[in-house]
């Protein structure tokens, strides 16, 4: 295998790994999460298996060399390992609070966005044809085939942050009844202590307040 294949193939490889690790971050939020939220985050679980699924039936056709063994662009690696590190730290949470909900959420949506951009640059590069062609000596798949396929992927990345969007709302939306309800009905000399912090802040230190 030629450098230029085997690093386009590599790159595939660890979207593989990303949509992987996708999954079994939503997997394990949607077991932390009330319908009919979770319903939701399910779906999008095995959306992404299915993507990791086809991605690694293109793979199986080439002989690729041990993974610690390659180098890959930073921005993967990086995107690798904090999928990982984040689906582990969600998975040690007990109480998955609204605040900690809205956070996750967040990152996930920040997590389609990159993944919708992966996608988009691997098709505008020159991987996507090196694999393409490659790929039409060895099965019935040509560019256009290939373009369609990665096309899906980023619509469905777009679906997949539409949804995530729509998640936080219904959470946010929830959290603003029940505040309502539990407010006394009577008037105060400081009604501003009644009013809550915003809960857009680092992800990273919401997780890590958790766990202390």
């Amino acid at each position: 295998m030629n450098d230029k294949l085997l690093e386009a193939a590599q790159y595939l490889r660890f979207c593989n790994i990303i949509e992987n690790n996708a999954f079994k971050l939503y997997e394990t939020l949607s077991k932390k999460t009330n319908q009919p939220e979770s319903s939701f985050v399910l779906g999008l679980a095995y959306d992404s298996l299915k993507n990791a699924t086809i991605i690694q039936s293109l793979l199986d056709y080439f002989d690729l060399p041990e993974l610690e063994n390659i180098n890959v662009k930073k921005n993967l690696a990086e995107l690798v390992s904090e999928t990982a590190i984040l689906s582990k730290r969600i998975s040690k949470i007990n109480n998955l609070n609204y605040i900690i909900s809205c956070e996750t959420l967040k990152e996930l949506t920040n997590l389609e966005e990159l993944l919708g951009q992966i996608y988009t640059s691997y098709l505008k590069s020159s991987f996507s044809s090196t694999i393409a062609d490659e790929l039409a000596r060895l099965v019935t798949m040509n560019r256009g085939n290939l373009k369609k396929l990665f096309e899906t992927f980023i619509e469905e990345k777009a679906k997949h942050r539409e949804t995530l969007v729509e998640i936080i709302y219904s959470l946010e939306a929830q959290q603003a009844e029940t505040i309502r309800q539990i407010t006394p009905m009577v008037k105060y000399k400081n009604p501003d202590a009644w009013i809550h912090e915003s809960t857009i802040h680092a992800f990273s230190n919401t997780i890590a307040n958790a766990e202390t």
